[in-house]
């Protein structure tokens, strides 16, 4: 039996702030600014008021890129193959679309007069227009250093000509400046501290700090989380379910799906509610409960029917297991769940985990904390030694934290803190301070890149790190 929970949270709604009260400007008057982080798959963007630096308003939605690849190297590889102009493009014509849509209803055009711009180093470039053959194997070189100042119009942008656009600085090839402005936004400076922070994404950034000495690279994770290359995979959003738990003895699965038109509580039953797939943190806990429930190997192997019920698995949770040409799979929503057999029967879709979903969530979590565990050693210190972990990210901030520690994904430690998109809100203190700028400058220069394709033990731990386990 499946029982569904209406979960009301609007991810739509998660803002870049400065701040934890969140102020909304609702007197809209004089000159306005736009803080936008471009990651490979989503792009968010906040509208703050210049004149009393109160937030107005928010879009996130998925990077329009995508569809020429789901990660850097394929947009590295599709810009060199003569599709650059196209991707600039089209990640600038998505920008100003977005700050149209955010001024709707507040300002004009004209009254928009700033916009900082944060991301990994191929967002960056691609926004700029900059060339990507030097990214595109080692050594990996940028086309440019430093921050990027200029006019709208130079970008390309026809509908802002005349807005004042800053891109951050980046650190490295391939760690950009999303990981400077996390540096900044959380303060991964300070001489009497230890911080690890991961940021958690298609290009997942991890920074440390050894007390004043920084460290960070950059691990390609993937899009998994993100909803992309995973069968029933969906970005967060109305119908994605983002929370599963697996009733052992009962043999029950209990799913929370997105609800973005509901007020009532995740435990009132939604008999109306279908499940379109599963977003980041359903994957999470979808991995975490098919462990604990014996189905799933700390080996990443997925059981099928007959071993599950000799390994003691109730029948009615080892009957989901299904074998199709690719390998096992297990379904978490199918026809027969169905409240109303009617309803929606002929074109309802299975919400299933395969096989290959379960070996794309292993090569996520084993990059991210390879690259940790390589920070580390190079900083001579241990995972006990750290004072502080903060994980960052609108996906971060949403994971389960004990299922995520129990898969892996990031170290379970009693000071851990989910900091949302510090990123983005790293690039609204720059569009809002001089200062926050100077302080970008300043860390993308002292922090230590570490190049994980020159670091021989990164192979070994990340062989090692695709266990389902703890750290």
């Amino acid at each position: 039996m499946v029982i569904i929970r209406s979960n009301p949270y609007n991810p739509e709604k998660e803002a870049i702030i400065t701040n934890q009260d969140n102020n909304v400007c609702l007197e809209y008057s004089g000159y306005y600014g736009v803080a936008m982080d471009i990651g490979t798959t989503t792009i968010a963007a906040s509208l703050f008021s210049l004149g009393n630096k109160k937030y107005c308003g928010n879009i996130t939605e998925t990077n329009r890129q995508t569809k020429y690849g789901a990660d850097v190297m394929m947009r590295i590889m599709n810009s060199n193959m003569g599709k650059a102009c196209l991707l600039h493009n089209i990640i600038t014509t998505q920008a100003e679309d977005i700050i149209e849509r955010l001024i709707n209803g507040i300002c004009t055009s004209d009254k928009i007069t700033e916009m900082v711009v944060t991301g990994n180093t191929t967002m960056c470039h691609l926004f700029l227009g900059k060339d990507l053959s030097g990214m595109a194997g080692t050594p990996f070189k940028t086309a440019y250093t430093g921050s990027a100042s200029l006019k709208g119009e130079k970008n390309g942008f026809k509908r802002f000509p005349d807005i004042n656009i800053y891109v951050m600085p980046g650190i490295a090839a391939h760690t950009g400046a999303d990981a400077v402005s996390v540096i900044c936004n959380q303060k991964l400076y300070q001489a009497d501290k230890i911080q690890l922070a991961i940021d958690i994404g298609t290009n997942a950034e991890i920074i440390l700090n050894n007390r004043g000495n920084i460290y960070a690279c950059s691990a390609a994770a993937g899009p998994a989380f993100e909803g992309k290359g995973v069968k029933c995979g969906i970005r967060a959003g109305n119908g994605a379910i983002n929370g599963i738990k697996i009733n052992k003895l009962a043999g029950n699965i209990i799913i929370d799906v997105i609800d973005i038109n509901s007020n009532t509580s995740s435990n009132t039953l939604q008999d109306s509610l279908i499940p379109k797939g599963i977003c980041g943190s359903g994957l999470v806990d979808a991995i975490a409960e098919l462990l604990k429930a014996g189905i799933l190997k700390p080996d990443g192997y997925l059981m099928c029917k007959e071993e599950a019920l000799e390994n003691g698995v109730k029948p009615g949770i080892a009957e989901r297991i299904h074998k199709n040409s690719e390998g096992n799979y297990f379904v978490f929503y199918g026809k027969n769940d169905l409240y109303n057999k009617q309803q929606c029967n002929s074109c309802h879709q299975d919400i299933i985990i395969t096989q290959k979903d379960i070996r794309n969530i292993q090569l996520a979590k084993a990059a991210i904390q390879a690259a940790a565990g390589v920070l580390l050693e190079t900083a001579g210190i241990t995972l006990y030694d750290i004072d502080e972990v903060k994980i960052a990210g609108v996906f971060g901030k949403f994971i389960h934290p004990k299922q995520a520690v129990l898969i892996g994904l990031y170290p379970g430690t009693d000071n851990i803190e989910f900091i949302g998109n510090a990123a983005g809100n790293g690039a609204a203190q720059a569009l809002l301070a001089q200062s926050s700028r100077e302080l970008a400058l300043k860390y993308a220069t002292e922090t230590k890149h570490i190049e994980l394709a020159n670091e021989k033990s990164f192979q070994d731990k990340f062989l090692n790190a695709m266990e389902l386990k703890k750290w």
